[in-house]
């Protein structure tokens, strides 16, 4: 059986690829005669659907129903391969047969993969934040090394952070932000002359004017397309969305606390049972060098408070969930979330961005309390209580906190308590940063289509 379904994959690929060299001839011949063979636009569609199917049998069936929810067409002007555009509320495919078609069926496949991506980060409006303050070149490279990362199988002409380590002198690594790659670029081409910058290709890829197209997205239906992009990721993640997608919503945002410092406050102040340690002789035992010792175990349990009242809107629910997904990075150990307003509405622990649960409706007004009361009800002395509030509660605590620390995340100016028998870190996010949180926002509509 085994055999059967090699040879099958062999005469599957030859069809393809057979396919593929007619249609490369095709487009050839259009350059050089300025006609194009009549029904060529509908067997490259075709081939493209030959693609889609083998994607899904290759285990890629996200991307293809991803490719499926959107409008094909077809543009010989592209200076690369694919492109994308937001019109009239659709995701706009756009392919290059000329350059396209050079392509074997695995590279192919990974340049398909790699619009998506650009796509699911929200690529085109972050790159016109970016355009008028950093070099055109640098936002192009930024945002093709943070996608292709990710991805395998790639045309030899595709950046990689590798490439742009060894052409800018540099050392970045994977897993930054699109921002933090521009930035670093820009600052290095600054000090290069301009004839050193030049990436136009032997075969006319030009990587500077690879995301030209993106202009053309309509920003009048942005909350539409929008839309749109969520019920595509929806309907592609169905089946289960893949690794590499979760490994690039976790990157999508940087957190502006240092959790590391604070955890490790933590760390030296609760203790939480003992553990084993060869610093130690066993103390019933301690002429058997063979034993372990005990020392007192600092790991304390986590609470993560999340303020869910009508007053957080959903830019401000991004920024929260931004620095929930930081923390969950520098704390091995599960993490309670409670969610609140006038009260405790659910209680669950996560250990990373998949256990993060669809947000429960928005209620009315929010009161601090009711968290300290549920931590005493519950026992939970020792925890460790991060709150995620916009501030604007009651002027006084109920009762006295009795567990042993809090920090309260503030997104606004101020909290409305008097004495909030805790630290207070200030969370201001502008547009800006709300932007990077994209991908969080599309996890977390993932997750809601999942539920149901």
């Amino acid at each position: 059986m085994a055999d059967l379904n090699f040879h099958k994959d062999l005469r599957d690929r030859d069809a393809i690829s057979a396919r593929r060299r007619e249609l490369l001839s095709d487009a050839v011949d259009f350059t050089e005669s300025g006609s194009l063979r009549k029904g060529f636009s509908r067997d490259f569609l075709k081939y493209l659907d030959e693609l889609s199917f083998r994607m899904v049998t290759g285990g890629e069936d996200y991307y293809a129903l991803f490719l499926s929810r959107t409008i094909r067409e077809i543009d010989f002007t592209l200076t690369y391969p694919t492109a994308s555009v937001m019109r009239k509320g659709s995701v706009v495919f756009m392919f290059n047969p000329l350059s396209f078609l050079f392509l074997e069926e695995l590279e192919a496949r990974a340049m398909i993969k790699h619009e998506i991506y650009h796509i699911i980060l929200k690529h085109h409006s972050r790159e016109k934040a970016l355009k008028n303050k950093y070099q055109k070149l640098a936002i192009s490279l930024g945002m093709d090394i943070s996608v292709n990362q990710y991805i395998t199988n790639l045309p030899h002409f595709a950046e990689r952070i590798n490439s742009v380590n060894v052409r800018f002198n540099l050392n970045l690594r994977t897993n930054e932000t699109l921002e933090f790659y521009v930035e670093s670029i820009h600052d290095a081409m600054m000090k290069m002359d301009r004839k050193s910058l030049d990436l136009k290709k032997d075969n006319g890829i030009d990587i500077e004017t690879a995301h030209d197209r993106w202009a053309e997205s309509e920003t009048e239906d942005e909350d539409r397309s929008r839309e749109t992009i969520k019920a595509i990721l929806s309907h592609a993640g169905d089946k289960g969305v893949p690794g590499e997608i979760l490994k690039i919503l976790e990157t999508g945002g940087k957190g502006r606390i240092n959790w590391q410092s604070s955890v490790r406050r933590a760390l030296r102040t609760v203790p939480k049972g003992r553990r084993k340690t060869v610093a130690r002789l066993d103390r019933r035992q301690p002429d058997r060098l063979d034993l372990k010792g005990e020392l007192r175990d600092f790991a304390p349990d986590i609470t993560v408070a999340l303020d869910i009242s009508g007053s957080i809107s959903d830019k401000d629910m991004n920024g929260f969930l931004t620095e929930m997904l930081m923390l969950t990075r520098q704390h091995d150990a599960p993490i309670r979330v409670l969610e609140c307003d006038n009260e405790v509405r659910r209680d669950y622990m996560i250990r990373s961005i998949k256990d993060i649960r669809p947000l429960l409706e928005r209620r009315g007004g929010t009161r601090f309390s009711p968290v300290f009361e549920y931590i005493r009800e519950n026992n939970l002395r020792s925890t460790f209580l991060v709150y995620f509030t916009d501030g604007e509660g009651e002027d006084r605590l109920s009762m006295s906190p009795v567990h042993f620390r809090t920090l309260w995340v503030v997104l606004g100016t101020s909290i409305s308590l008097k004495d909030p028998r805790g630290d207070v870190f200030i969370l201001k996010v502008d547009r800006e940063e709300v932007d990077r949180t994209y991908g969080l926002q599309v996890m977390r509509t993932l997750l809601h289509e999942w539920a149901r």
